[in-house]
């Protein structure tokens, strides 16, 4: 009797040395990440359903061929990163498996992407995800109906730092002696005045600006 080897393979479930080197190989995460996808099938599952998303995303976006390989291992990182800590947050003692699990591995990529391309900023992604979780919307539904569109304007971004700046004067004082922890904490209150909607490159770029004049 002829024997289909490729069949009984496809059958045998990836033995978890070999995920751990394929894991290392194809996305470049650390071992402790990969470790966690190890030990837990169905959030690995999911991650892989998620970044087959992204390679198809890498492809088709304007990104030149000889780049294409580290731009897809840059989202692996994001992915992985905001699924083992931002996602499994959210899931506590639930699972991606569990029928209350609202968000498709589909929507979840796109997520990454949209922080990838720095259209969400970290705080916003935090409260994307949270109404990802809650309703199951896709992410660009989701900022359209919430208002959630990062404020790219410099000349809008320029208001709220000269408020924050006018307001903050013995922190800009701190800053001009030499205290680099000012800069970040005159950029907290800048996001804070922006409920987190300022691009934060733009803010500290201008605020650096604004500080040294």
């Amino acid at each position: 009797m002829d024997i289909d080897i490729n069949k009984i393979k496809s059958e045998i479930s990836e033995l978890p040395e070999a995920k751990r080197e394929r894991f290392k190989q194809e996305y470049n995460l650390l071992e402790k990440e990969i470790e966690v996808f190890v030990q837990n099938k169905e959030l690995s599952h999911y991650f892989e359903k998620a970044m087959s998303e992204l390679r198809n995303w890498v492809k088709e976006a304007d990104i030149k061929t000889k780049v294409e390989q580290d731009e897809f291992l840059k989202l692996a990182k994001l992915c992985s990163n905001y699924m083992l800590t931002d996602l499994q947050g959210l899931l506590k003692q639930s699972s991606v498996k569990s029928k209350d699990f609202k968000i498709t591995p589909e929507n979840f990529a796109e997520f990454i992407t949209l922080i990838y391309q720095g259209k969400i900023s970290s705080k916003l992604a935090k409260t994307l995800l949270q109404e990802m979780f809650s309703t199951g919307a896709d992410p660009s539904h989701i900022i359209k109906e919430k208002g959630l569109v990062q404020i790219t304007d410099t000349v809008q971004v320029e208001k709220i730092v000269e408020q924050v700046i006018s307001k903050n004067s013995k922190t800009v004082a701190d800053f001009k002696k030499g205290k680099e922890n000012a800069l970040q904490f005159l950029i907290g209150q800048v996001m804070a005045q922006s409920r987190g909607k300022a691009n934060p490159e733009i803010v500290n770029k201008i605020l650096k600006k604004k500080l040294s004049g």
